[in-house]
């Protein structure tokens, strides 16, 4: 180890390096649908959630990779949720979702996550062409070097014209004379690897087998006359083996100079000597899983200048999860499922996403899962096809495959020039909300001051002037689009005047591309897949302005809003107003405000809301609590209940004496809240001019986050549904101390449902599943 090494590492490391993944409950969509996500940001150096609360940028672009939208979400304690709507500016074909922080433009390498996914038009036809038979056929030396007369070992990756790996293509190494020397076979993702000890001065070619008979010769790399050689190897014991190999001329010219091998990631460094002993050729070092850091390590082959020569990345499973869940349907409650999912970390905070789609779902076709985002992605250069492939236990194969992977990968991403010569400059925070710059354009009367309300989750703020004043600067608010921003002028007396403003919102986000596009067309391969050329997506899902009739509920657009229940008489109904929403900004408060006891345990694992009423019934000491229904529909809980602003209703109805209903002695609560399209209560006219207050609406600021709803699919019963709907998404499991995680969903009909999991815990050990699970709780 040189003295160059450590201080250049501690520069270009010394600021935390952030990770991305978004779990998305589906990669195709329709029309009227949402893009449903959770996003995850993980502090690689300290292998645990970031901490620090951050904005995440979530963009979306073409298939070229240019951007068509922003969004802006708040991440906290490394966690983010939202959802973007599939509406009418999409069109269909294949596009890009890309999550970034202004944080990670402080450095070289880019972080940030891209998915791909897919939005259908009304039918979906096949796009197979006629196959094509040219291969492009790449072979690359273990760590970087193929030396003469040493043994070594070549990657080799296989692809077809378009980009594609080609799988089960075989190949023969023959030397000038025609000599077969090895062959080799791809694997499913078109990679391979071949040992051999290249002669000096010997050209070597590989004849390759195509798929029509014929065969094609292609030229290996001439070995080179000086160097050395760096390879792993895993041994039959658990324990990895690093080999370093020279040739009798190279030994000599090394003499007894100081090499080193590495062994590093994200400024975690340890360091091994290399020293050939005397008549050998070759310096092996056999270590066992501890000694090496858990995850993605960097492999470095540096010579005595302190420069790299030779690099090869290698993964250790240490400290990777292997939490096996389970899942079942407990209960069945009328049209909804209990379903119950064990196996979480106990008495651990934990943050699960869940995806409940059909058994036979086609829309699902996620390239990364949480542990190769975070775990692989930041490390490798180039594009990894089905990368959640390598963390699935059932393959028996997948730790050789991953390691293929790895050697045909080559260096890491990390420039080694970059390491010495451009350490990374801070220049951008982990930045959390929004700035706000207000241009004052008259004269401020003396003694007057601005008081400024920003929306509805911020406390009036008190902006100090003078006589000079001509501009203000607020930062890091949390405002959402559409909010409206209000200020005012206040003297000492107390008395109101507005203010000629001009206001401008600065949210951070910067316009941007997608690089490195996928080499697959994700809608291609959803209609290459097989019996869905019959699934006609036209009004798949209905309109939001379309009002499906039930039994229970009828809501009537037509001449005004309109409220009809069979169980609550009209003239029995209160109307929310913009007075009932500044007292009582959250249902929960209203509620309360009826004389009830509420009691909020956000981590008390399925009933995380609980509501009593304040005297217990005269044969139980424990208080009753109410029937809730929202829009009609009983809930046998009160989560709902959580963030449900007063905002979102348009009447209701309290009796705590229960109304005469079966098993209502806590009470009745019914609430019916507004339809799409209506904001808020009903607020008097006002004369701009007349008005005390300066308004601003936001255009631009975060998204806020919605109740996810299964959208109104026209049946659930037939193809189109089992292929492509959705039943049910949770960005947030809630789990008890026994690691044991509650879901209610819809019960559609169907026999079987399919459970996509995605998750980590508080000391980052992750989660990623797939679970199928009968729906019938009596088979």
């Amino acid at each position: 180890m040189t003295k160059k090494i450590k201080p250049a590492f501690k520069e270009y490391f010394g600021q935390p390096r952030v990770s991305i993944f978004l779990h998305t409950n589906k990669s195709a969509y329709v029309k009227g649908e949402h893009i449903w996500f959770k996003g995850y940001l993980y502090n690689r150096l300290k292998g645990i959630p970031l901490k620090e609360p951050v904005n995440l940028y979530v963009g979306i672009y073409d298939n070229n990779g240019d951007q068509l939208a922003k969004h802006l979400f708040i991440c906290r304690e490394g966690y983010a949720e939202g959802q973007i709507e599939i509406d009418s500016t999409f069109t269909h074909g294949q596009y890009y979702m890309k999550a970034t922080t202004s944080w990670m433009r402080n450095f070289e390498e880019d972080d940030s996550f891209v998915q791909q996914f897919a939005v259908l038009g009304e039918e979906i036809l096949s796009t197979k062409e006629i196959e094509q038979v040219g291969y492009d056929v790449q072979f690359f030396p273990e760590g970087g070097h193929w030396v003469s007369d040493v043994q070594g070992v070549l990657g080799i990756k296989a692809l077809d014209e378009n980009g594609k790996s080609v799988a089960g293509l075989q190949g023969i190494i023959r030397n000038q004379k025609g000599k077969e020397i090895t062959s080799f076979r791809t694997n499913r993702f078109g990679l391979s690897k071949v040992t051999m000890i290249p002669s000096t001065g010997e050209k070597y070619s590989a004849f390759i087998d195509l798929k029509n008979g014929e065969i094609k010769k292609i030229p290996l790399p001439l070995a080179d006359k000086l160097g050395l050689t760096l390879s792993l190897r895993s041994l039959k014991s658990g324990r990895v083996m690093i080999l370093i190999g020279a040739n009798a001329e190279t030994k000599k010219q090394i003499g007894s100079k100081p090499y080193s091998v590495l062994i590093h990631r994200d400024g975690l460094l340890k360091s091994l000597n290399v020293v050939f002993e005397k008549e050998e050729l070759y310096v092996s070092h056999i270590l066992d899983k501890s000694e090496f850091h858990n995850g993605m390590n960097i492999v470095t082959l540096i010579d005595d200048q302190g420069e790299p020569i030779a690099e090869r990345l290698h993964f250790n499973e240490n400290g990777t999860n292997k939490a096996e869940l389970t899942a079942f349907v407990e209960k069945e409650e009328k049209d909804s499922l209990v379903i119950s999912i064990s196996g979480f970390e106990k008495d651990k905070s934990s943050s699960i996403s869940v995806s409940v789609l059909p058994k036979e779902t086609k829309a699902y076709k996620q390239n990364a899962n949480i542990q190769s985002s975070l775990l692989i992605k930041p490390y490798v250069r180039g594009f990894v096809e089905n990368s959640r492939y390598y963390f699935d236990d059932a393959i028996k194969t997948r730790k050789a495959d991953l390691d293929l992977l790895l050697l045909t990968q080559g260096w890491s991403k990390y420039s080694w020039e970059n390491i010495f010569k451009k350490p990374p400059q801070k220049k951008y925070d982990f930045r959390t909300g929004v700035d706000l710059f207000g241009q004052i354009n008259s004269n401020i009367p003396k003694n007057n001051d601005l008081l400024f309300y920003a929306g509805k989750n911020s406390d009036p703020t008190i902006i100090y002037l003078n006589e000079e004043s001509t501009s203000f600067k607020l930062k890091n608010y949390l405002i959402n689009k559409g909010e409206e921003l209000k200020l005012t002028l206040l003297n000492k007396r107390g008395i109101l005047s507005r203010p000629n403003l001009f206001i401008r919102v600065n949210t951070g986000e910067t316009e941007d591309k997608v690089y490195n596009l996928e080499p697959f067309n994700i809608v291609g391969e959803l209609a290459d897949s097989g019996g869905v050329e019959a699934n006609y997506l036209n009004d798949f899902v209905f309109p939001e302005n379309i009002i499906k009739l039930d039994e229970v509920v009828v809501r009537d657009r037509v001449g005004g809003k309109k409220i009809t229940s069979p169980f609550v008489l009209e003239e029995k109904l209160k109307t929310v107003t913009t007075e009932t929403e500044g007292l009582y900004p959250r249902l929960l408060d209203l509620i309360r405000s009826n004389g009830y006891n509420i009691w909020e345990v956000p981590n008390a694992g399925y009933d995380r809301i609980r509501i009593t009423t304040k005297r217990p019934l005269a044969l139980s000491l424990t208080p009753p609590s109410p029937i809730l229904y929202v829009d009609d529909v009983r809930y046998s809980d009160f989560n709902i209940l959580i963030d449900f602003p007063t905002s979102r209703i348009e009447r209701y109805y309290i009796n705590r004496s229960g109304d005469g209903e079966a098993g209502g002695a806590g009470g009745v609560i019914r609430v019916y809240t507004r339809k799409e399209g209506d904001v808020g209560a009903a607020r008097p006219k006002k004369d701009e001019k007349n008005s005390k207050f300066f308004t601003h609406i936001v255009k631009k600021g975060f998204t806020p986050k919605k109740q996810y709803y299964t959208p109104k699919y026209q049946s659930m019963m037939n193809d189109s549904f089992r292929h492509f709907g959705t039943i049910h998404w949770s960005s947030n499991l809630s789990i008890n101390k026994n690691g044991v995680g509650k879901l209610k969903i819809l019960d559609t009909g169907l026999k079987e449902i399919s459970l996509f999991i995605e998750g980590m815990s508080e000391n980052g050990n992750m989660y990623s599943i797939k679970k199928i699970i009968r729906v019938s709780i009596d088979q």
